[in-house]
């Protein structure tokens, strides 16, 4: 969020927690709907860096959670990260929904020019991200090739995962081929930028002097799944459960993106989420992995502490007040 959301009294996720408590979600939509609705039009932007991902259904998900709604209140755009800095300076936009190191080269100490409200996993803690697609013609041609790719994914992954490689990591992705966020000043570290959300020492930043590192193991997981979170038997991060697809349907019918629920999202979900194939090149590498592709999210992992069972996604879907042609009520004197 930008320094202007600063000034109005906005304020990182997790001190309206500390403060709030149980009313930390209402007391930051009267927060923010109170500052989008002081500002004109041409204003009432955030940006994200693809549609129809899980950046924006963040976006969504929270504002809609803390009464907003997002089809009404503010515009989302699209701005690929690179941009992303230089366009809240500019005020084309309020706040963006990114990925590391862009939200920390916006704080105070490197750009000075916003603060980080909340990480993806304070609006779904565990969340799918990230993923290796490929067309379902390059697996039928080649077969060997697809296997190799994702045996590969999965040991960078597990090398990433290490608590003595991701320094180095942090270092690699600095390279212009892959995010080229290298700090301007010759003597900062070099990976300034990337080092808070690898190594796990992220700073939220602000305006007021305060430090707001917070360290934490969940910060990226790139294989082992930590301690805080809940799993499953043989659960890993490169394992895609079938039943986030189902709720990444939902959020698209939520928003309108599709006309409905689809009706065969299980075999959608089925063949584009191929668990099958991933087990078999898991056990091939001695990776065990859950048994199921489908799993309950317990409301404890959601800003809003609404689970999501994948057995009823249309009454998942049905019960959020706020979506894309909810009913609406009339009344009449």
């Amino acid at each position: 969020m930008n320094k202007a959301m600063w000034d109005f009294g906005l304020r990182p996720w997790y001190e309206y927690q500390e403060k709030y408590g149980d009313g930390a979600l209402q007391a930051f939509g009267h927060d923010f709907r109170d500052y989008f609705g002081k500002q004109p039009p041409e204003n009432k932007v955030w940006a994200v860096v693809l549609s129809s991902s899980i950046y924006e259904y963040f976006i969504r998900y929270l504002s809609a959670a803390a009464g907003v709604d997002p089809l009404k209140e503010f515009r989302v755009i699209i701005v690929p990260p690179p941009q992303m800095v230089t366009n809240v300076r500019i005020g084309a936009m309020q706040a963006y929904m990114v990925a590391e190191p862009w939200n920390t080269r916006a704080i105070t100490g490197n750009e000075n020019i916003g603060f980080t409200f909340a990480q993806g996993k304070e609006v779904w803690l565990g969340h799918p991200d990230r993923l290796l697609g490929v067309m379902q013609s390059f697996i039928d041609q080649y077969p060997k090739t697809y296997r190799s790719l994702v045996k590969a994914m999965i040991e960078a992954c597990q090398y990433c995962s290490k608590d003595e490689n991701r320094q180095e990591v942090a270092e690699l992705i600095t390279d212009r081929s892959f995010t080229g966020a290298r700090p301007k000043k010759k003597d900062a570290p070099i990976a300034k930028f990337t080092s808070p959300g690898i190594l796990g020492n992220y700073n939220y930043g602000g305006f007021d002097g305060k430090d707001r590192t917070i360290k934490a193991a969940d910060t990226t997981i790139f294989f082992d799944i930590p301690d805080n979170l809940p799993k499953q038997p043989g659960e890993h991060s490169t394992f895609l459960w079938r039943s986030r697809s189902i709720w990444m349907m939902t959020q698209a019918a939520r928003w309108g993106q599709i006309k409905e629920f689809p009706k065969n999202a299980e075999k959608l979900a089925e063949l584009g989420w191929r668990t099958d194939l991933y087990r078999e090149i898991a056990s091939e590498m001695g990776i065990e992995c859950p048994k199921d592709d489908y799993k309950v999210e317990p409301p404890e992992v959601f800003i809003d502490k609404k689970g999501f069972d994948p057995s009823d996604p249309v009454g998942y879907l049905n019960s959020f007040a706020i979506r894309a042609n909810a009913p609406t009520n009339f009344f009449m004197s």
